[in-house]
């Protein structure tokens, strides 16, 4: 049986994190709550000095766990088997929370009963770019009230949220789960929501709590080795869904589909850019009227009745990608 002695363990993934790993913890040591809270960092093989500055630190709450490399959802899954808390929450070591994360997605769970997650508003930052909201949030002033998803998978297909640091988890349901799938190495997170959300419901609440902000790491480690080199990772879609599938009822289906559409949207642009063509083009064959009408999409919709249309808008997307 579990001992859970504390309200949230917040699982840290940590590989070759330096260049903001200090801003990640300081935002979580610097939130104002009543409840308690533990910092599982996992470190995944770094070979930086990402492990000094953890044992540097000088808060009693940190547990630091090393691993051989294995992929970020094996280092959260480590993560939950060392946690001790009533909720589970992931942050990547490249972004950091606003106080007031830990204290409002607490109430809310406890409020709640019969929701298994609940998710925040986050703002992305590119580098040279503006910041982008959520799409259910419109600026960092936002105060709407928080809710419970009426369908989670019609919601996920339309805004694709919520994110991986944006989420606290009830400890039970990911228990009950099963955790990521460790041999997802891109998508692991899409993939565990869609597959959590047949556990309970989801709240939401529409209040910019996190901000993702990886560019300093993008540029040390560079776009071809952080991105690219993972999406070589990419599965088919039947692939992927093999755990959810068997979990959608009759009813959902059809919103299902929308929510199969942009991942296969996302799968598909992976096996482009990495080369798999044909691949694909398979899947775009077979899924693509369940895209997004995004202009990628609508692309890959119009290239994909023949080979050679397909080819041509291939090597321009994957020229594209490369020399970005």
């Amino acid at each position: 049986m579990d001992i859970l002695v504390m309200d949230l363990s917040i699982i840290v993934p940590v590989y070759n994190a330096i260049p903001l790993l200090e801003r990640c913890l300081d935002s979580i040591f610097h939130q104002t709550t009543q409840y308690s809270y533990e910092v599982i960092l996992v470190d995944d093989g770094s070979t930086d000095n990402s492990v000094g500055v953890i044992e540097a630190r000088k808060e009693n709450n940190i547990v630091l766990y090393r691993q051989q490399n294995a992929g970020p959802a094996a280092a959260r899954n480590r993560g939950v088997e060392l946690a001790k808390g009533r909720y589970i929450a992931f942050i990547d070591a490249d972004d950091y929370w606003n106080d007031g994360y830990i204290e409002q997605t607490i109430k809310f769970l406890d409020e709640h009963k019969e929701c298994v997650a609940v998710s925040v508003g986050c703002k992305s930052i590119s580098l040279g770019n503006s910041p982008r909201f959520c799409p259910y949030t419109s600026n960092d002033d936002t105060r709407e009230e928080p809710f419970v998803i009426p369908n989670f998978f019609e919601y996920w297909a339309e805004f694709c949220a919520p994110g991986t640091c944006s989420t606290t988890l009830r400890f039970e349901a990911v228990k009950q789960s099963g955790g990521m799938r460790g041999d997802l190495r891109i998508t692991e997170d899409y993939e565990y929501w869609l597959y959590l959300s047949t556990f309970g419901q989801w709240g939401i609440i529409p209040e910019v709590f996190y901000v993702s902000d990886g560019g300093a790491v993008t540029q040390v480690q560079g776009h071809i080795k952080k991105d690219i080199e993972r999406a070589c990772k990419s599965p088919n879609l039947a692939e992927f869904e093999k755990r959810i599938i068997g979990r959608v009822s009759d009813e959902e289906t059809s919103h299902y589909q929308k929510a199969r559409g942009r991942v296969s949207r996302v799968l598909t642009y992976s096996h482009v850019i990495t080369g798999r063509f044909s691949l694909g083009r398979i899947e775009a064959l077979k899924y693509g009227k369940y895209f997004p009408q995004d202009k990628i999409g609508r692309l890959m919709n119009l290239a994909k009745h023949t080979e050679l249309t397909w080819r041509c808008l291939a090597y321009l997307l994957r020229w594209r990608e490369y020399h970005r």
